[in-house]
């Protein structure tokens, strides 16, 4: 189980960072490259921004493995889902508020930025 001495609130942002790594390296071309820059200032919920990714593991990956678009990359962003998941349920369920999403964005920056050291070529 991993170790949450996060708030829910910035593994959140962690988890959305990651999955948006995943989204643009199954499909670059729809997906905009994922930056440190990236502000979220609505206060809709963690849960919304993931639905609205719209990825399809299975086909999204799937088809990227097989043509051959950075396996490797994927590998690495795998590993890094146990760690960034939340066991509490509200920290993706809830609205953000102004403290929240403090902590959301600075989980995205942090776990970019952590993807950004180990794929320096795909996320530069």
């Amino acid at each position: 189980m991993p170790d949450q001495k996060e708030s829910g609130e910035k593994l959140a942002g962690r988890l959305y960072a990651t999955l948006r790594v995943l989204k643009f390296i199954a499909d670059p071309v729809r997906s905009p490259k994922p930056t440190v820059r990236d502000e979220f200032k609505d206060k809709d919920s963690p849960r919304q921004r993931i639905q609205a990714l719209e990825l399809d593991l299975f086909e999204d990956l799937v088809t990227a493995v097989q043509k051959g678009r950075h396996a490797k990359a994927m590998a690495e962003v795998f590993g890094t889902l146990h760690a960034v998941v939340p066991l509490r349920h509200g920290a993706l369920q809830d609205n953000l508020g102004k403290p929240e999403l403090a902590e959301f964005n600075a989980g995205y920056r942090a776990q970019l930025g952590i993807l950004k050291e180990a794929l320096p070529k795909l996320l530069d």
